[in-house]
């Protein structure tokens, strides 16, 4: 069995490789994202040299926002003989609708935020008790 191995990288020097943990590498097994090619009588688990542009493909793909599920539907298509492109650029239209409602969002909380850090009281040593922490934050509408 041991001689199967030859030619495989072990999951260690996979991780190092990649800059990642070996920890991920197991979640992206066990969710399966990843399989190991074989794994040795000490249960080490080895990988191809292709498995390693596959690695490195999902974590520019989570770089961009994408999440584990989403790299998966992309890995399906692709996996059944399907360009993954249509699929990826759907997703990335619907990233971008998601993204643009954050940012709205959170334009809407700096503005409030100025408001509130304008409008606050400015003693150092206002008084907080069981009911009135911070006069800032207590102004915030619910």
């Amino acid at each position: 069995m041991e001689n199967n191995l030859k030619g495989l990288i072990k999951i260690g020097e996979i991780a190092k490789i990649i800059g990642t943990t070996v920890s991920t590498l197991r979640y992206y097994e066990e969710i399966g994202l990843v399989q190991p090619a074989d794994k040795s009588s000490a249960k080490y688990r080895y990988y191809k040299k292709d498995d390693v542009q596959l690695v490195v493909f999902i974590k520019k793909a989570q770089n961009i926002g994408f999440t584990l599920d989403e790299i998966k539907l992309i890995l399906r298509e692709r996996n059944s003989g399907k360009s993954p492109c249509p699929k990826v650029r759907d997703l990335a239209q619907r990233k971008i609708i998601e993204l643009r409602e954050k940012i709205k969002n959170l334009k809407l909380i700096e503005r409030d935020l100025k408001r509130y850090i304008l409008n606050c009281c400015h003693e150092e040593d206002s008084k907080s008790n069981k009911s009135n922490v911070c006069k800032m934050i207590d102004k915030v509408k619910v």
